[in-house]
């Protein structure tokens, strides 16, 4: 483990009424290809309350050399997102505690076609991918060719529009379409459409894609995912911590599956509970009446930390755990499900 890495901010750009982002000087000069496009920096924040938080933030950029770029969505409330809005600024020092993910625009040159999609501030991971894969194709390498579904509520939520456009222009493996689903927008525009995409008319205009990145918020990803593997059912969905073929097939196979039971035991209470192994853990506590802590509800922020004692579980991201977290046994429950008929946890 190479430990944290420290960081300035050098700039803040506004780029809607609620996400600014921040371009981030590493004084680890050293270490700057560990911060690859499309990879999380695992930050330490202290929320309005100055309690030191974890949060998790694609890499949506490397501006210059020893730069990295990320987006901050301001959620309500008080949290972190709220204190970086208001006290990060130019000069501030950042903690990083490491820098994670597998799923970058090398990882994608395995495939020939890949179909993004992805719903407000998510769309910071693909226009990350998106823009290692132009760096890749200005090199001469052969890369996919992608298909990108933008998701926004508002036209005021628009962020990176027309640098998306820009790089459509300039390179013919990249395809962008953005959908706003609140707003109406004037018929005829054939890159900005109003309402919702349809996957199904959508496999009618693209190729088939052999690998689908799906981002932005739990329910948004959730409902995606099961629309485009209903669509796509050879297609492996790929994220963070899943950028290969075999691991993504595992992961797949489990949606649909026959109901399986699994016991939990609850060291801290001695309380056994049951639930399906095709549900996360929090899935399960929660349907039980146990309460634990919880925000994105997809890997990202850690706050559903539990340790596993005994048994066996299976992770789709660990993006909000530090390495001497995992060591010590320490499960996202947003994103973890059991694999054999008992699991002990300490929550």
């Amino acid at each position: 483990m190479n430990g944290p890495l420290h960081f300035r901010c050098e700039n803040v750009v506004r780029m809607s009424n609620t996400v600014n982002a921040y371009w981030l000087r590493l004084l680890d000069s050293d270490r700057y290809d560990e911060c690859d496009y499309g990879k999380h920096l695992l930050l330490k924040y202290p929320d309005a309350e100055n309690r030191v938080q974890r949060r998790s933030y694609s890499i949506a950029g490397r501006p210059d050399k020893g730069l990295v770029e990320i987006a901050v969505k301001r959620q309500p409330g008080q949290g972190v997102s709220a204190s970086i809005h208001q006290s990060l600024t130019p000069n501030s020092m950042l903690i990083v505690d490491e820098v994670s993910g597998t799923l970058t625009g090398k990882s994608l040159l395995r495939y020939c076609s890949v179909l993004m999609v992805c719903g407000g501030v998510g769309v910071t991971l693909p226009l990350g991918l998106a823009r290692g894969l132009a760096a890749l194709s200005d090199r001469g390498v052969e890369v996919p060719n992608v298909h990108l579904i933008v998701c926004v509520p508002q036209l005021g939520d628009l962020i990176y529009f027309t640098e998306l456009l820009a790089l459509q222009a300039r390179y013919q493996w990249l395809t962008v379409a953005t959908f706003v689903t609140q707003e109406r927008v004037r018929a005829g525009i054939p890159y900005l459409m109003s309402g919702r995409p349809d996957p199904v008319e959508l496999a009618d205009r693209i190729a088939v894609p052999e690998a689908l990145v799906v981002c932005g918020s739990a329910p948004f990803v959730v409902d995606w995912e099961r629309k485009l593997l209903r669509t796509f059912p050879d297609a492996v969905i790929l994220n963070q911590h899943r950028a290969n073929l075999e691991d993504a097939r595992t992961w797949k196979a489990s949606p649909g599956s026959p109901e399986r039971l699994c016991t939990f035991s609850l060291a801290d209470s001695n309380r056994l509970v049951t639930g399906s192994r095709d549900d996360t853990l929090l899935q399960t506590l929660e349907a039980n009446g146990v309460l634990i802590p919880n925000q994105c509800r997809m890997g990202v922020c850690g706050r559903c930390s539990v340790r596993l004692i005994e048994g066996e579980v299976e992770s789709s991201s660990e993006i909000g755990l530090t390495n001497l977290e995992r060591e010590k046994g320490c499960r996202l429950a947003c994103c973890s499900r059991p694999v054999g008929e008992t699991v002990t946890l300490a929550l």
